[in-house]
This record gives structure tokens, C-alpha cells and sequence, in this order.
């Protein structure tokens, strides 16, 4: 009798389809080729040369990985738990994403590395190697590696950092060779004339123009509001307005400031995921789902509702994120439910209630680089049609 999985090394004339490492054994996907390698197998991806690295576990990955952040200050975990470690590098015209699986149960280790651009299609085949007929991976909860999540840096930073209500204040007087005393004097006028957006008498100097230029006269804009569904408060917004190969960025801060700056479009990604501040050990992963009423969401001020333990632990967090965000150019957004200590959730909302269930922090990692992406994108359209 032949059994169901081979045992045989790879490579194997028998199965020219499979590959074998360590206990794992998956099937070449469609379009990539395999490698043998010193301790395992390479996927390239024949289109363009992306590759996958799968190897017997040895070492220890989280080491390895904070060696390489600690070379980076400007670097950004997003998520770092027992079985998966995802940063990003960022670059003036690009941003790298770095993709670690652990599987512990087949000790194999499965990097990859690639333009954020291409992430969310080598993720889902990394996806399939570890979903296969001779492997399932348990749906569990997830542990967090804090000790690794603390060795990141500040991420990537905006030039200024004004107070609120500066880039409109531009946009208002961006006309005026001269501007009314009042709103020179003004804490924002003030503020303009001294990062160099203004002159003397109030009119644009040419980085002022900078700024405003895409501003009035965009190809295209995205934005994105945080905001607590249990809170009247206005959302902290994260806008980018795209003129071709610029891109003008003002994310609100909690302390009632602005960062404001001119970025390249393959940066963006980078900015957002800074602005959206996700603790990479916080996930839980995996539970239940709740379901509560529509005014309790909106409310939390009562006990509650649920004996579940990641919810209970959800609804003593002191605030919840709800991310929206939106390009009508791009037909694409931004979506997710930050809940500190329990991470990432969904919601499925009915008439009368809203069903939550806890996610990877990746969920909301993959939505905004592909909204991100479909915006970039636009530009690309834009450009050719000119």
C-alpha cells in the first residue's frame, strides 16, 4: 500500500509537485519554481523574481530579527507573536515588508521579503503552504512576544509638526501676496511664518506652494478617521492628497498637533501604518464570537455583556479605534477595530446588534497596504492618460 504522504527527500521524480521540509509538505504553487537550498527549498516566483524561503527552524528567529531592527530606527513591527513576525522597512520611493512564519508543529520556518506591493499576493501563498491536505495549523489564541515588539524605533516621521488647522490656513490665503494682520498674527499664522511657508507679509514661499499644490489640484485623495464608536469626540483623521508623483500628507495627532509632509506614493504605506500605532504583541488571534446590542457598542459605560474572556478583556479597555478610511478615486479603503490588549476585530452588524470576533493584527496590516496600493495606483492611471 502506498501512503498518503510521501516520506521519501525531496526531490522525488514521483512527486515533481511537492516539496518536503522538515515535517511540512506542500505542493509548488502555480507560477513558481523550486530551489534546493542548504537547509531547504527557494520558491521563485517566475514573473519577477520574488522568492519564498522555507527551511528547517533553527536559531532563534526573534533574535535574528531584532538584531535587524535595531539597525533601523525608522523600521515598524506589526505583529509580533510566537508564530509570525511582520516589519517593515521603509525607503524614500518604496516600503519592504518582512514576512516570518514559525510553524513549531513541523519546525519549519517560511521568510519572505518584498515591496509592499506585492506582499498581500506572496502572503496568500505563504498562506497555502501552510494550508495544505497534509497540514492545518490549529486556530488558537496567539502568544505575543513583547520583548520583541519593544525594540522598535520611532518609525517613519513627517519633516514638520504644527498645530492644528496650518495647512488649512495655506489653502485659505494661498491667493494673498498679502495677508489681514489678524491672521498673521494668529497661532497658526505664526506657526506658518516660522517652519518657512510664508513670507513676511503673509504670502506662500515656494515650500508653502509645495504643500498646497497637490492640496487644490489632486489626482486623487484618501482619508482615514480613528474615532471611538462609545465617544462623541471628533475622529483624529490621516488625509493624503496625490498630484502624480507627490503626495501631501497631515495626520492629526492625539495632542490636538498635525504632522504635515511631502512624501513619494511608494512611501505612503509606511505613514499610515506609523499614524495607525498597532501594538504588534496585542492579538489575540483567535476566540468566540460576541454578540451585543447596537447601544451597548455605542455605550460601554455598562457591565459587561459577556462572559468571554478576550471580551471582557475588550470592554475594559479604556477607548476603542474604529478605523474607516476611503479613496472614491481609488473604489478602495481602509477598515478595522483596534482594541488595546485583545488587538484586531471584526464585526458583522445586524439590525439590532453587531457580532465581534478577534482577528490577527494582520487583517488590518493587509487592509490598509492594499488600500493604500489601489491609491497609489491611481496616479499610475493618471499619469498615462497625460
Amino acid at each position: 500500500m502506498i501512503p498518503h504522504v510521501p516520506f521519501d527527500p525531496w526531490p522525488d521524480v514521483r512527486w515533481d509537485a511537492l516539496a518536503i521540509v522538515g515535517g511540512l509538505v506542500f505542493e509548488i504553487p502555480d507560477g513558481w519554481t523550486a530551489h534546493e537550498s542548504e537547509a531547504g527549498v527557494r520558491l521563485d516566483r517566475e514573473d519577477d523574481g520574488s522568492s519564498v524561503d522555507v527551511r528547517s527552524l533553527s536559531g532563534d528567529p526573534s533574535a535574528e530579527t531584532a538584531d535587524r531592527i535595531e539597525e533601523r530606527p525608522d523600521a515598524l513591527v506589526l505583529e509580533a507573536s510566537a508564530d509570525r513576525i511582520l516589519f517593515a522597512l521603509p525607503a524614500p520611493d518604496d516600503v519592504r515588508l518582512l514576512d516570518l512564519r514559525i510553524a513549531h508543529d513541523v519546525q519549519v520556518r517560511i521568510s519572505l521579503e518584498c515591496s509592499a506591493h506585492d506582499w498581500p499576493a506572496i502572503a496568500a501563498v505563504v498562506d497555502g503552504l501552510l494550508l495544505s491536505r497534509w497540514h492545518t495549523p490549529a486556530h488558537r489564541s496567539i502568544t505575543g512576544n513583547a520583548g520583541l515588539s519593544t525594540v522598535t524605533g520611532p518609525g517613519p516621521s513627517l519633516p514638520w509638526h504644527t498645530p492644528r488647522g496650518v495647512l488649512d490656513h495655506l489653502v485659505l490665503f494661498r491667493d494673498r501676496g498679502m495677508v489681514p494682520g489678524a491672521a498673521c498674527r494668529s497661532a497658526v499664522g505664526v506657526a506658518a511664518r516660522e517652519l518657512g511657508f510664508v513670507g513676511r507679509f503673509g504670502g506662500l514661499t515656494a515650500k508653502g506652494a509645495e504643500l498646497v499644490g497637490p492640496v487644490v489640484d489632486h489626482d486623487a485623495l484618501l482619508v482615514v478617521e480613528s474615532s471611538d464608536p462609545a465617544s462623541d469626540a471628533e475622529p483624529l483623521r490621516w488625509v493624503c492628497w496625490m498630484q502624480g508623483q507627490q503626495c501631501v500628507v497631515r495626520a492629526e495627532q492625539r495632542d490636538g498637533s498635525e504632522a504635515l509632509g511631502v512624501v513619494r506614493p511608494g512611501a505612503l504605506v509606511a505613514h499610515l501604518l506609523r499614524w495607525l500605532n498597532i501594538d504588534p504583541a496585542a492579538s489575540v488571534g483567535a476566540g468566540e464570537p460576541v454578540t451585543v446590542t447596537t447601544a451597548q457598542y455605542e455605550d460601554r459605560s455598562g457591565p459587561c455583556p459577556s462572559d468571554v474572556e478576550w471580551f471582557r478583556q475588550a470592554w475594559a479597555a479604556p477607548r476603542w479605534r474604529m478605523i474607516n478610511g476611503w479613496s472614491h478615486q481609488a473604489g478602495k479603503g481602509v477598515h478595522g477595530l483596534l482594541v488595546p490588549g485583545v488587538g484586531t476585530l471584526t464585526w458583522d452588524r445586524d439590525e439590532d446588534t453587531i457580532t465581534l470576533r478577534p482577528e490577527r493584527l494582520v487583517t488590518l496590516v493587509r487592509s490598509a497596504v492594499e488600500g493604500v496600493n489601489a491609491f497609489v495606483a491611481v496616479s499610475d492611471g493618471v499619469q498615462l492618460r497625460r
